[in-house]
C-alpha cells in the first residue's frame, strides 16, 4: 500500500491482483490535485485491468480534480474501467453537469 498525503488530502492504493483501489480523503482543489494526479499516474504506470477511485472521504472536488480523473482515463486502455465508487451526490453532479459521468462508471 501506498500512500500519499497533501494540506487535507489523504490518498492510499491497494492492489488486489491486476485491481487497483485508489482510496481518496480530503478535499481536491488546486491546491491538493498535484498529489492526486502524481498519485493516479503512480497507479496507471503499473497497468491495472481494473481502477476503482474511491471518494467516499472526499466532501469537495473542483475542475483541477476532474481533470486529474480525466487524465488517469485517457492513460489507461479502453478496456480498462475506471470506476468511481461511494461519491457523494454532489460530486457526481460535477462529473454529470460537465458530461464527464459517461467516461466513468459509478457504483
Amino acid at each position: 500500500m501506498v500512500s500519499d498525503q497533501a494540506a487535507e488530502l489523504i490518498i492510499r492504493d491497494c492492489w488486489d491482483s491486476f485491481e487497483a483501489t485508489v482510496t481518496v480523503h480530503g478535499e481536491v482543489d488546486v491546491t491538493t490535485v498535484a498529489v492526486l494526479s502524481g498519485h493516479l499516474d503512480d497507479v496507471a504506470a503499473r497497468s491495472p485491468q481494473r481502477l476503482v477511485i474511491d471518494l467516499a472521504g472526499v466532501g469537495f472536488l473542483d475542475s483541477a480534480g476532474l481533470q486529474a480523473f480525466v487524465r488517469v482515463r485517457r492513460q489507461l486502455p479502453e478496456n480498462c474501467p475506471v470506476i468511481i465508487r461511494s461519491a457523494q451526490p454532489r460530486l457526481r453532479q460535477v462529473f454529470e453537469i460537465t458530461g464527464l459521468s459517461a467516461a466513468f462508471a459509478f457504483v
